[in-house]
């Protein structure tokens, strides 16, 4: 591979590289919940190394939280809530727009947290099964006044 080009802009010094289709998160996208928020559950996701975008969010109720302090709820949080006493109980506000890439436990996590749109279903959950519960799950929620109003397309 020596002197081989890549006409895929700066690649730095890459010797390989692939490609693929990045997967569509928002249909459309109406409204979201003004300002930036700050994921507080950080440490949760330290593992995946990444919080994906069309995960729920909550507001952070612990004592010391401001009105812009989240937490990103886990794909098994809602099928657990869904099973056992139901997702309108979890608090869900909103769904992250964007990816939010984690380093570390210490990762300052901002995010923009939309409460009206329309997400593709696939993008909830890490397979295919999953992401099917999920949505069954999140379909069957009452929206509430000034609630999120989140069509799964």
């Amino acid at each position: 591979m020596k002197n081989q080009v890549f006409q895929t802009g700066n690649t730095f010094d890459a010797q390989s590289f692939t490609m693929g289709h990045a997967r569509k998160v928002w249909r459309r996208i109406y409204e979201q919940w003004p300002g930036t928020g700050r994921i507080k559950n950080v440490s949760d996701f330290v593992s995946a190394g990444i919080i994906r975008a069309g995960m729920a969010v909550v507001k952070d109720d612990t004592q010391g939280a401001d009105e812009q302090d989240y937490k990103a709820l886990k794909w098994s949080d809602i099928t657990t809530a869904a099973a056992g006493s139901g997702v309108d109980t979890l608090g869900i506000i909103g769904f992250l727009q964007e990816d939010v890439p984690v380093i570390n436990a210490d990762t300052f996590a901002t995010c923009t947290v939309i409460k009206k749109g329309e997400i593709y279903g696939y993008m909830l959950g890490d397979t295919p099964e999953q992401a099917a519960a999920v949505a069954t799950a999140l379909k069957g929620m009452t929206v509430k006044l000034n609630g999120p109003k989140v069509e799964i397309v």
